[in-house]
């Protein structure tokens, strides 16, 4: 009986169900579709760079952090002190560091401050070097 009640109403209202069901099918593929894009992503990103277990920066968001020193995309951050990164350097957990001082450009293009630890450390992908 109950049953029977329910499918009159909706046979009733067919159009407003049909426009509810409709949103609600768009707003699942949209959830869907966005979730899959940001796990893609992540999985970019930790792909990205091989063999860094840690980055380390001045205060600042983690995924700022990680596309500006990686991809230089977005905005530079404060720099973390000389003796700041000599602590962490001489730490003894830490195998080797790469310092990087960003934020500086130069006829339109990013300067990236450096030393030759980046060209013999850094590696890309799947443990490509530069």
């Amino acid at each position: 009986m109950f049953w029977r009640i329910a499918w009159r109403s909706l046979a009733q209202r067919k159009s407003s169900v049909a426009l509810t069901t409709a949103a609600l099918g768009l707003s699942i593929l949209v959830l869907v579709g966005i979730e899959h894009l940001r796990h893609n992503a992540r999985a970019t990103f930790a792909r990205t760079v091989a063999g860094t277990d840690l980055i380390v920066g001045a205060r600042t968001g983690d995924v700022n952090l990680l596309l500006y020193s990686i991809f230089r995309l977005g905005t530079a951050s404060n720099n973390v002190s000389w003796r700041s990164y000599q602590e962490i350097a001489a730490l003894p957990d830490v195998a080797w560091t790469i310092p990087l001082s960003l934020g500086d450009s130069h006829k339109g293009y990013k300067v990236l401050g450096t030393n030759r630890d980046y060209f013999a450390h850094y590696r890309y992908g799947p443990n490509r070097q530069l």
